[in-house]
């Protein structure tokens, strides 16, 4: 379902902020299925790496950003708001690419299976048509 979270109603499902939240928006979630949220990449960001000429998004943050827009799919119910997130394993991250600034990175993250406490899911990151970068997350619920 089409919806539209800012980074407001973000911080009322997650715990981070600002300079630790890095997604940007949501445009759509599939409660039990999928999100699909969207981070910026500009030169105000703090956290780009390399040369002033040359500034990219660092794969560390790239994978963080794709933990929180998974983090979103599963605290968005109400039922779930209380509840914390714990990532426990990042399998099979690969990344193709680098981000360079001006870029918008799309990140869509599948429920590959959830049960009442632990589950996990596959996460995809874009730039256009392009994948920039995928990986299994497992995580518990407390």
């Amino acid at each position: 379902m089409k919806i539209d979270l800012d980074r407001e109603k973000i911080k009322e499902i997650l715990p981070h902020r600002d300079p630790f939240l890095f997604v940007d928006g949501v445009t759509s979630i599939n409660v039990g299925k999928n999100v699909e949220g969207f981070l910026n990449v500009n030169e105000t960001k703090s956290f780009l790496s390399g040369a002033v000429n040359d500034r990219c998004l660092s794969a560390a943050i790239l994978m963080e950003a794709m933990a929180q827009v998974g983090a979103i799919l599963v605290l968005y119910p109400m039922d779930q708001r209380c509840r914390t997130i714990y990532f426990r394993s990042i399998k099979n991250a690969e990344f193709y690419c680098r981000i360079p600034s001006g870029s918008t990175v799309r990140i869509e993250a599948r429920v590959d299976k959830i049960r009442t406490r632990m589950g996990s899911l596959h996460v995809t990151a874009r730039v256009d048509d392009t994948i920039v970068a995928n990986a299994m997350m497992s995580f518990a619920l407390a």
